[in-house]
């Protein structure tokens, strides 16, 4: 996650927005693995708000968890921008579990 804000914040991205899903059981039928337990949502937010290596790149009381699925944050301005894109490397490898 560190390496994913700090590109954004490199390509002068004013906010960031977490897509992890409803979760918490709210009255979905189960579509994928583990959808009631709102565990990854809770594992975002935990980290946005206990990691303070990320605080270098956001605003750390701007935590939106406001809409279902989603969490948002705001980044810190970033006068000189260093980089156009994203680089996908840094994500982890998608597993194939069922």
């Amino acid at each position: 996650m560190t390496a994913i804000v700090e590109q954004a914040w490199a390509m002068g991205a004013d906010k960031l927005r977490f897509i992890h899903g409803h979760g918490r059981a709210r009255g979905k039928s189960p579509g994928f693995y583990n959808t009631k337990t709102g565990w990854l949502g809770l594992r975002i937010r935990r980290e946005l708000r206990r990691n303070r290596l990320l605080r270098q790149w956001i605003k750390y009381t701007t935590l939106d968890c406001g809409k279902w699925g989603q969490t948002t944050v705001r980044l810190k301005a970033n006068s000189n921008p260093t980089r156009r894109e994203l680089d996908l490397s840094v994500l982890p490898e998608r597993s194939h579990q069922r």
